[in-house]
């Protein structure tokens, strides 16, 4: 019988895609901000972005909730994590939409920019449970 633990999976945690995605983002956000003329936030941002998604890619090979965040879901508890995390993000967003409508209200102003996120995140949310509901 064997003394030895293994440890974590080796190598690679983070799913290429993913990390591909956050250069893509972080290249378009900087020539959208340099096609305004807006030089430094351009490269300020890309930089920014480039230096996540390397933490990303490389503390993931030593972190399990690094790896999560580069959407390594492999086994029922990462995907559990994973699931009740999004849980909590999707309430704190909406409450944060939906204080932030109030407040532009309360201002004077019309609410629409708030209006609009909550129209889109219920909308996908409602769209989700209708795919989801359906596919199993």
């Amino acid at each position: 019988m064997s003394t030895t633990t293994k440890r974590g999976r080796a190598g690679r945690r983070i799913s290429m895609p993913a990390a591909v995605v956050g250069v893509l983002l972080g290249v378009g956000m900087c020539v959208a901000a340099m096609a305004t003329g807006r030089v430094g936030l351009g490269l300020s941002m890309l930089g920014i972005v480039l230096v996540f998604t390397a933490f990303i890619v490389i503390a993931s090979r030593f972190s399990d909730t690094v790896a999560l965040l580069g959407d390594d879901v492999h086994d029922e508890r990462h995907a559990h994590i994973h699931q009740r995390a999004a849980l909590y993000t999707l309430n704190i967003l909406a409450f944060v939409i939906v204080g932030g409508a109030i407040v532009d209200l309360a201002r004077g102003r019309d609410g629409g920019s708030w209006a609009f996120l909550g129209f889109v995140g219920g909308l996908v949310y409602v769209v989700s449970l209708l795919v989801l509901s359906r596919r199993g």
